[in-house]
């Protein structure tokens, strides 16, 4: 696998240049090396992307190749969980679901009685990082025609007897940590995840009612999210601008910085990360990877450099560390281990191009409430 990813990286950085949608760039165009850089990977995209940059302004960059674009409904996969995490944590704001709250507290095994050993201590900031001692996946618990009520039961039966103390893994899951969340809110707030996606979301950031999880009534708050590339930009704005959307703010400044913080302890170790197949060890917050340049753990030496939750079929959203810009590149590849590396290359790729363009003080080209 890891030489499969490498190949792919290989590939990436020398791939020629494709037929692009529009007339070359203009040299004069601060965006032409951005551009050309999009132009030369687009067949490493087989369905097309699109990249946008945003500032706290506005949208200053938006370019597609191929079939994709900002008005695509795709599959966002992992990318979801930056979504479900703000979510968690408006909830959180609220006194709804505070992020200490234990699983014992509201969940119940199927004897009725509350979770108990490491897997009762689980705290909802543990599920949110994926740091909660769970170290596998239930495949029992992904069935779409079971209540996520009893995907969570399948969850402790399956986990209970081996779960470890919260912290000690990092396990990266597709669905496991944030089934188990979700459940609490419901619980907590006597509302559907729906219910509480659309209350605390999707309804404020203007999204379609298409725009949301599948499951039915076992949805995966991890990866299932779907919607547009202008939706996904707008929810990203309010990320960059650290809360606010419009004349609303969504979530304080310290509560952004909480879900970008590192979230792993002193004795956490990975036992398993997306990022392993690309030989980075990344840290994790609440439903985002913390990037640094040398791809190890972020330290006082080796800061974070942006912020980012990219999926399996390589929707790739990120934030600059210095909060300057944020980009997205919206795609939807093939359902493979590694589909998501042309758009983590294209990513890293690019960071010094955009950030370039940005220093010419480029015009807003698209608003965002």
């Amino acid at each position: 696998m890891r030489q499969l990813a490498a190949l792919l990286c290989c590939a990436l950085l020398a791939s020629g240049c494709g037929g692009g949608s529009g007339a070359p760039p203009s040299p004069s165009d601060p965006w032409a090396s951005v551009t050309a850089a999009m132009q030369s990977a687009q067949t490493q995209f087989a369905g097309g992307l699109t990249l946008e940059v945003m500032t706290p302004a506005g949208v200053v960059y938006s370019r597609s190749f191929g079939a994709f674009t900002n008005t695509t409904y795709a599959p966002v996969a992992s990318a979801s969980k930056m979504v479900s995490a703000s979510v968690f944590l408006r909830l959180a704001e609220q006194g709804l679901l505070p992020l200490d709250t234990q699983t014992k507290a509201r969940l119940i095994n199927r004897q009725g009685q509350p979770w108990s050993g490491n897997m009762g201590e689980i705290r909802v900031r543990h599920l949110l990082s994926f740091t909660s001692g769970i170290s596998s996946e239930v495949p029992g618990s992904e069935d779409t025609s079971i209540t996520l009520d009893e995907a969570v039961k399948r969850i402790y039966d399956d986990q209970s007897p081996t779960a470890s103390p919260s912290g000690s893994y990092f396990y990266y899951g597709g669905s496991t940590h944030l089934r188990i969340a979700a459940r609490m809110a419901e619980l907590a707030t006597g509302k559907t995840w729906r219910q509480l996606y659309d209350e605390q979301l999707r309804v404020p950031l203007g999204w379609n009612a298409l725009s949301t999880y599948g499951g039915s009534a076992n949805p995966n708050p991890a990866g299932s999210l779907a919607c547009t590339g202008l939706e996904y930009t707008r929810f990203l704005m309010m990320q960059l601008r650290e809360g606010v959307d419009g004349s609303n703010r969504l979530l304080s400044v310290a509560t952004i910085q909480q879900q970008r913080a590192d979230a792993f302890g002193p004795t956490t170790t990975i036992e398993y990360s997306a990022y392993t197949f690309l030989g980075k060890a990344y840290h994790y917050g609440f439903g985002n990877w913390l990037e640094t340049e040398n791809g190890q753990a972020p330290s006082a030496t080796n800061p974070v450099n942006r912020w980012s939750s990219t999926g399996k079929f390589g929707w790739a959203p990120w934030i600059a560390a210095d909060s300057s810009y944020a980009g997205l590149i919206m795609t939807q590849q093939p359902d493979l281990p590694t589909s998501f590396v042309p758009s983590e290359n294209l990513k890293a790729a690019m960071e010094p191009l955009i950030r370039t363009a940005l220093a010419t003080n480029p015009p807003v080209i698209r608003a965002v409430p």
